[in-house]
């Protein structure tokens, strides 16, 4: 079974990983193509791991752009796990580590 200590080593290691390609795509001089990176993001263990995470805990999980929607069976009510942000066009955001642990822990719940 996942834990949140497990997801706290793959985000370093994703952030590590993209955090140079973001720097250049917000700077404007980047080589790489904004969708191919967010793709990269997508396909990460960082991803994969939430989303197993959240499976693990009866939530289903559903990928939108560089946010997990995660939704109880039988429930209404919907969580956004963002874990990059889109910030104007092709301006990225990796979210910090303490807001992405503290919807975590919602979903733990």
């Amino acid at each position: 079974m996942v834990e949140i200590n497990d997801i706290e080593k793959r985000f370093r290691k994703f952030r590590n990983d993209f955090w140079e390609d973001v720097t250049e795509i917000n700077a404007g001089e980047s080589k790489i193509d904004t969708e191919e990176l967010k793709t990269k993001m997508m396909e990460s263990d960082y991803f994969k791991t939430i989303k197993t995470f959240a499976e693990e805990r009866g939530w289903n999980v559903t990928t939108k752009d560089l946010t997990l929607a995660v939704q109880k069976e039988g429930e209404e009510k919907t969580v956004e796990v963002t874990l990059v942000d889109t910030v104007e066009e092709n301006k990225l955001f990796i979210q910090p580590w303490s807001r992405v642990l503290q919807k975590l822990e919602n979903l733990k719940q």
